[in-house]
């Protein structure tokens, strides 16, 4: 049996799964990522994690015939270089070279987005379309284009950031210099954010996190409810932009800010039926992804078996 090994490099968590050409999990392995360690620290724990995935499927490791590795980026998936990424605090970190010398293998590198679109587009919610954009609402909001299964990746390879798609000029300014993206509405950051600014506070011994403030509006909370409408609104204006540059033939809601459903996406749609010519919303479809966890690393092995020509 043949399989590739796809990577998902996050924030908080390191997912590894082994994976067939036809996208069934073989095996994987689930561990923090420990941002604090470093870029050769957590490198060291992506190899760690590969290699525990492969005892878990069982199937000796010359099995494995490439390892595709998702990162928050930019990046520069050519010379599989992190270029920056905010959240683990990495600047130019040559990922493919390194992880190539440690596991002995074929190493691909994409944005984690980007991969988690593929992912979907190929055995998820997105499976049979030919022009699927999907959004990430997490941390914090990220995009990925699939166009006829492959990755639309952009002149140089940094297109899809959708999170910074300006929806309020006049909005906060973010640390990379731009005011009122979409990042700062309807990421968990966000949302934070919106209900620290409205005076919330979550229940007494729950965390300061936007799932915190959405179980408030889901038991009726008047603050917390507008504070989810603001959001969905802001991912209407933004959505509506994506869409009539892009005209996709479907839309998927990934994430844990998509968990909220109906809190986010009756204010989108609103703002969509507003906004967008009936053109371009005629026949376009709406999905949560269907993924769950695995999506990022099924998403890196799907580059990976493309990178090796398999269809």
């Amino acid at each position: 049996m043949k399989t590739v090994i796809g990577v998902d490099l996050g924030g908080t968590n390191i997912v590894s799964a082994v994976v067939d050409e036809k996208g069934k999990v073989a095996g994987k392995d689930k561990r923090k990522t420990l941002a604090s360690l470093g870029a050769a620290g957590v490198l060291d724990r992506i190899a760690e994690s590969v290699r525990a995935a492969s005892r878990a499927s069982g199937l000796p490791w010359k099995s494995h015939l490439a390892v595709g590795v998702g990162s928050p980026g930019p990046l520069d998936p050519g010379k599989g270089v992190v270029i920056f990424t905010p959240n683990l605090g990495w600047k130019n970190v040559p990922v493919v070279a390194i992880l190539r010398e440690k596991l002995g293998k074929k190493v691909v590198l994409e944005n984690d987005a980007n991969l988690a679109a593929l992912g979907e587009s190929w055995i998820g919610a997105g499976k049979g379309e030919k022009v699927v954009l999907c959004v990430t609402l997490g941390t914090g909001v990220g995009g990925g284009l699939i166009v006829d299964g492959k990755i639309f990746q952009g002149a140089t390879g940094v297109s899809n950031h959708i999170g910074h798609i300006v929806v309020d000029p006049d909005g906060p300014r973010t640390p990379y210099g731009n005011s009122g993206v979409l990042e700062q509405y309807v990421s968990a950051t966000g949302i934070v954010r919106l209900a620290t600014e409205a005076g919330l506070k979550p229940p007494a011994g729950e965390p300061l996190e936007a799932y915190s403030f959405q179980k408030m509006a889901a038991s009726g909370n008047r603050k917390a409810l507008r504070v989810y409408e603001q959001a969905g609104r802001m991912l209407g204006v933004g959505l509506a932009s994506a869409i009539h540059l892009l005209n996709p033939g479907m839309v998927i809601l990934s994430g844990g800010v998509a968990g909220a459903g109906d809190l986010l996406v009756k204010p989108m749609m609103k703002e969509l039926r507003k906004r967008c010519f009936k053109s371009h919303l005629k026949g376009l479809k709406f999905r949560m992804a269907k993924l769950g966890d695995n999506m990022g690393a099924v998403g890196a092995a799907r580059l990976a078996w493309q990178s090796l020509k398999v269809k």
